[in-house]
């Protein structure tokens, strides 16, 4: 198969849903006969921010000179963009010939390994071929059941933890902390940021079952001097910064510094100039505290300037509370659908939300919601899916003659 067959053929694993528990990434795993155990991998698990406390890890990594392994979910643009080495994805080719070792692999299985599995499998294995010098692993849902935990890692960090994917989590933070905490192993380091206080009490006592240390960062990182903006990403960059002076302990501050100033995380307050006087944010906030932080960032750098917004989001996902944080700084909405095949929210469901006072507007394809936003002349700001995020990224990136990084 080429590319675009092999990647059909991952997709449609997707028709398989989500199959929480590791018999099938185990089976697999043994199947590929890879020593996946010999990896030295930093686990990352948490609600927000698991993916840029991962690139700030791999950046500094990079910065010591150590040879890195980077697998994150979803992606943006590119499948290529979830499996990375020393900052660069992993290339079409190399993708089509592992998808086809490994469709010859589990051609007759009575059960199908999912997307999810195979997806971790190709990159462990990929990782163990570059002989990478660190693994830093971003669990894709949960962590106790998660195909990423079949992994023996040097080092665990969680992230904060908030309400999320509660119809499979749990509902509480303590039921959701609970499966987060089972990334927890015996003897091995954990590394959290500051958290709600059922959370803490979740992560502190796992780890005193299993006997692995904790350390909680509640400290923010003295410069505001990093690539990513808002008060969130300090407190992501303070927690890799913590998590990779507990990996390699002799690194020095300098490495850590230049590391965390020249991380780049795409679709997270990610600016673009559209004219001398406007800009386009695009921003992945997709759930309550997401929005939150966003919303502050926004302030930070806009003040009290309005902006129009370009919504969509998920069915599954808390609408009320991530429109009342986005209202704050949104003077008109616009509600498109972008071209996923999650079910998203209702026009009208999300209409329910948004009082009388602010215009609100359905515009079909995200291409025309942008292009209807530049007419109202104010700055734009796409949000509330990863799946808009990397739409809208893909247009703006074949538009660049239009839409340039914007520096404010």
């Amino acid at each position: 198969m080429d590319y675009e067959k092999a990647i059909k053929w991952l997709y449609d694993r997707q028709d398989l849903g989500i199959k929480l528990g590791l018999e099938n990434i185990r089976k697999l795993i043994r199947s590929i006969s890879k020593p996946i155990d010999q990896l030295p991998i930093i686990h990352v698990a948490g609600t927000n921010g698991k993916g840029s406390t991962c690139a700030f890890i791999d950046s500094i990594l990079r910065k010591h000179g150590e040879k890195t392994g980077l697998f994150t979910s979803p992606h943006l643009i590119s499948f290529c963009e979830r499996i990375r080495v020393n900052g660069k994805p992993i290339s079409e080719r190399e993708i089509s010939k592992r998808i086809n070792d490994i469709k010859t692999l589990v051609n007759d299985w009575n059960e199908e390994p999912t997307f999810f599995e195979i997806t971790t499998a190709l990159a462990l294995e990929y990782f163990v071929d570059e002989k990478v010098d660190a693994a830093v692993l971003e669990v894709g849902l949960g962590g106790r059941l998660d195909s990423t935990n079949i992994v023996k890692p040097k080092l665990c960090v969680i992230t904060p933890i908030s309400l999320d994917h509660q119809h499979i989590l749990g509902e509480s933070i303590s039921e959701i902390a609970t499966e987060k905490a089972g990334i927890i192993k015996s003897g091995v380091p954990v590394i959290s940021s500051h958290q709600h206080e059922e959370a803490r009490l979740v992560l502190e006592t796992k780890s005193n079952e299993v006997e692995a240390p904790i350390k909680f960062i509640d400290e923010l990182l003295a410069t505001e001097n990093i690539s990513l903006k808002g008060k969130h990403q300090r407190e992501n960059a303070s927690l890799a910064i913590a998590a990779v002076k507990t990996f390699l302990p002799n690194i020095k501050t300098k490495d850590c510094l230049e590391g965390i100033c020249t991380t780049t995380w795409r679709g997270r307050f990610e600016q673009f100039r559209q004219d001398s006087k406007f800009d386009i944010v695009v921003d992945g906030a997709h759930n309550r505290e997401g929005a939150l932080a966003l919303v502050s960032t926004w302030k930070e750098i806009y003040g009290e300037e309005k902006g129009i917004v370009i919504f969509s989001a998920a069915a599954n996902k808390d609408l009320k509370s991530i429109i009342k944080s986005l209202l704050e700084i949104a003077s008109f909405i616009l509600v498109t659908d972008p071209d996923t095949p999650r079910k998203l929210a209702d026009y009208n469901e999300i209409c329910r939300y948004i009082p009388k006072n602010i215009d609100v507007r359905r515009e079909a394809s995200v291409n025309k919601a942008i292009e209807l936003a530049r007419t109202l002349k104010g700055h734009i700001l796409i949000a509330g899916s990863l799946f808009l995020v990397g739409e809208a990224l893909a247009i703006i990136d074949n538009k660049r003659q239009i839409f340039e990084p914007s520096d404010q």
